[in-house]
C-alpha cells in the first residue's frame, strides 16, 4: 500500500517500516542512548521522516534539518551538545558544544521523563531563531489515528518545521499517501505536481495560496483534483479567502492554527473566527492584555535558546498573537505582537492595513512594515504589486490613499510606497515582515 510517491517512485508502508528499522538498528549498533541529540538530515523527505523515527524509537532526542539548513547548527553548540549527525552520508559522533543552565535543566527534565524528544529551530518572521524542547512523546499523543478515505497530501513546509511535521503526523495517523513537493516551490511546479499526482489536500500558507491566485486562470484550472486546502501560519485575508473560494469551487478551506511551542490546536471556524473544539481535551485558550494565550497537553518544556517569559504557569504559553474574542466565544487572530508599527504613540497592525491595501482590484499583493521617522518615530511603509499601467509610485500612493481612507485612520496610510515584482516568502512560503534593502 502506498504511503509515499517521490522523485525516487512510490514507496509503501513496508519500504517505510524497512527504512526505520534500518535507522533503528544503526543507531543502535554505534551507541546511541537515550537523551542524546542527534541532527537528522536528508536529501530526501520519505528519508528525514524514517530516520526520524529511528532514531527517536531508541529515546534521541532528534533534531531534523533540511540539508541547506544544517549550518545553522554551529550555533547551536553554544547552547547544549550535539552528540550525533545522521544524513545521507550515514552517522557521524559529533560530541561537540557544551551547555547553559538552562538547557541542562531542560534536557534533564526531558531524560528523567525517559521520553525521545524533538529540536525545532523558530525564528517567525523576524528575530533570531528560537530553539524549542519537546517531548516527542506528548506531542505525537496529540496526533489524531483514524480510518477513512485515503487521500494524497502535498505538504508545502519542511519536515524542520511544525507545519510540515504535523502534516506529515497527519497523513501517517490516517493511513493516507504524502506526495513530495517539488525542490522549486514556485506556484506552477507545485500545480504541475498536483495535476499530476492527482493531489486531493495541499496544506499551505495564505501567502502561497494568494501566489496561485496572482498566476490566474490557467494554473488555478489545473488545482480541479482538490478536495480540501488546509491553511495557517499566517493570518489569512478575508478578501483572499472569497477569491480563493471562488478560483477553487471544488475545494474546502480549512483554518489551521498552532504553533512551533504548542503543536496544532483542534479548531474550527466559528461564527466570528476559531473555535476549539468541544471534544478537546487539555487545550485551552484566552485572550490576556489583547494578546492569545494558549494550553495544550502538547505544550514544549521550554527554549533551549532565544526565547524569555513566553512559557508561564500553569501551561499556559504566551503565543505574541494579538486578538479578540467575539460574542460568540471564538477568537480571531489580528497579528504579531512583534510586527507592531508605532506611528507617534498610534499603534498600527501591518496585516490590517494589508487587507485594505490588497482590496483595491489592481493590487495583486502587498507588504506593510515599519519605517524609521525622525518625527513620529516610525511611518507605515509599502511594497505592493500594482497591476495597473501607472508606474509612478508617488501616483499609486495617492491612489491607494483615496481607496483605504474610508477604513483606515490616516496615520495607517503608507507614507511610502514601493512598486515590485513580487513579495518574497521564506522557505517555508510565509510573508517575511523584514523589508528588502
Amino acid at each position: 500500500m502506498e504511503l509515499w510517491i517521490g522523485a525516487m517512485g512510490p514507496r509503501n508502508w513496508d519500504d517505510f517500516g524497512r527504512t526505520v528499522g534500518e535507522s533503528e538498528k544503526m543507531c543502535e549498533q554505534a551507541g546511541i542512548r537515550a537523551g542524546d541529540i542527534v541532527l537528522i538530515s536528508a536529501a530526501s523527505g520519505f528519508d528525514l521522516l524514517a530516520r526520524f523515527f529511528g532514531a527517536a524509537s531508541l529515546g534521541a532526542v532528534v533534531a531534523p534539518l533540511a540539508p541547506d539548513r544544517l549550518v545553522e547548527s554551529e550555533a547551536w553548540k553554544a547552547h547544549f551538545r550535539v552528540d550525533w549527525r545522521l544524513d545521507d552520508g550515514g552517522l557521524e559522533r559529533m560530541d561537540a558544544g557544551g551547555g547553559t543552565e538552562v538547557s541542562r535543566a531542560l534536557l534533564g527534565e526531558l531524560r528523567g521523563r525517559g521520553h525521545p524528544g524533538l529540536i525545532l529551530a523558530t525564528g517567525g518572521t523576524t528575530g533570531s531563531p528560537k530553539l524549542v524542547l519537546h517531548d516527542l512523546a506528548s506531542l505525537l499523543a496529540t496526533v489524531p489515528v483514524k480510518d477513512g478515505r485515503r487521500l494524497r497530501i502535498l505538504p508545502l513546509m519542511h519536515l524542520d518545521h511544525i507545519g510540515g511535521l504535523d502534516a506529515a503526523w497527519r497523513a501517517l495517523g490516517g493511513g493516507h499517501i504524502l506526495v513530495e513537493p517539488p525542490a522549486n516551490l514556485d506556484p506552477w511546479a507545485v500545480a504541475e505536481a498536483v495535476a499530476r499526482h492527482k493531489v486531493e489536500v495541499l496544506p499551505a500558507t495564505p501567502s502561497f495560496l494568494n501566489l496561485l491566485l496572482i498566476a490566474g486562470p490557467k494554473l488555478t484550472g489545473t488545482l480541479g483534483s482538490l478536495k480540501v486546502v488546509p491553511y495557517g501560519a499566517e493570518p489569512m485575508p478575508p478578501g483572499l479567502l472569497a477569491r480563493l473560494r471562488e478560483a477553487l469551487p471544488g475545494a474546502e478551506f480549512v483554518e489551521r492554527f498552532g504553533t512551533s511551542e504548542t503543536g496544532a490546536l483542534p479548531v474550527r471556524r466559528g461564527g466570528g473566527g476559531l473555535e476549539l473544539r468541544g471534544s478537546a481535551t487539555g487545550f485551552d485558550w484566552k485572550v490576556f492584555d489583547g494578546e492569545l494565550w494558549v494550553r495544550s497537553p502538547a505544550r514544549a518544556l521550554g527554549y533551549l535558546a532565544g526565547g524569555s517569559g513566553e512559557f508561564g504557569k500553569d501551561g499556559w504559553f504566551r503565543t505574541g498573537d494579538l486578538a479578540e474574542t467575539h460574542s460568540d466565544g471564538s477568537i480571531r487572530v489580528l497579528g504579531r505582537r512583534e510586527d507592531i508599527i508605532n506611528v507617534g504613540g498610534e499603534k498600527v497592525l501591518p496585516d490590517g492595513v494589508e487587507e485594505a491595501l490588497r482590496s483595491h482590484p489592481l493590487v495583486a499583493d502587498c507588504r506593510v512594515t515599519a519605517l524609521p521617522n525622525a518625527l513620529l518615530g516610525q511611518v507605515v511603509a509599502a511594497e505592493v504589486v500594482w497591476l495597473g499601467i501607472q508606474r509612478d509610485a508617488v501616483a499609486v500612493k495617492h491612489l491607494l490613499h483615496d481607496h483605504a481612507a474610508g477604513s483606515l485612520p490616516k496615520c495607517h496610510l503608507p507614507a511610502v510606497v514601493r512598486l515590485v515584482d513580487a513579495i518574497d516568502t521564506n522557505r517555508n512560503l510565509k510573508r517575511s515582515r523584514t523589508p528588502r534593502p
